[in-house]
C-alpha cells in the first residue's frame, strides 16, 4: 500500500471481558481506515470476538459488534492467531466472522515485530 508501512495490533482481551473487546473493535476500524496494511494479532482467547454466533447483547455490547467482517472492505488488513485455538475453535464447532491465518507462538512473534509499528492492547 502507498499509505506506509505496516502496523501490528495485538489483541490480548477475551470476549465479554468488559468493554476492552469492543475498544479492540474500534481500534481495527480505525486503523483499517489509515490506508496502510494493518495486521491483526489475535492471542489466546481473543480469537472468539470473531465468533460469528456470539450475541453481543450479553456483554452489553450494540448489535453492531459484528462489524469485525467489515474490516477487509474498509483497506489492507490481514488477521492472525494462534493455531491451536483456531483448532479448538473447529472442534467446537465455532465459526469466525473472517477468515484467520493460523501459526504458533513463536511465528507470531517473529512476524509481529518485522511490522514498523505495533501497538499491545
Amino acid at each position: 500500500m502507498s499509505g506506509g508501512p505496516s502496523l501490528a495490533l495485538i489483541f490480548r482481551a477475551a470476549p465479554y471481558g468488559g468493554r476492552a473487546p469492543r475498544a479492540d473493535l474500534d481500534l481495527a476500524l480505525a486503523a483499517a481506515a489509515l490506508d496502510r496494511a494493518v495486521e491483526i494479532y489475535l492471542l489466546g482467547p481473543a480469537l472468539l470476538q470473531l465468533a460469528a454466533s456470539r450475541s453481543p447483547e450479553a456483554a452489553e455490547l450494540p448489535a453492531g459488534y459484528r462489524a469485525w467482517a467489515a474490516l477487509p472492505e474498509l483497506g489492507d488488513v490481514t488477521l492472525f492467531a494462534e493455531q491451536d485455538w483456531i483448532d479448538r475453535c473447529g472442534e467446537a464447532g465455532i465459526d469466525l466472522l473472517l477468515p484467520v491465518r493460523g501459526l504458533d507462538p513463536d511465528e507470531l512473534a517473529i512476524r509481529w515485530r518485522r511490522c514498523r509499528q505495533a501497538l499491545v492492547v
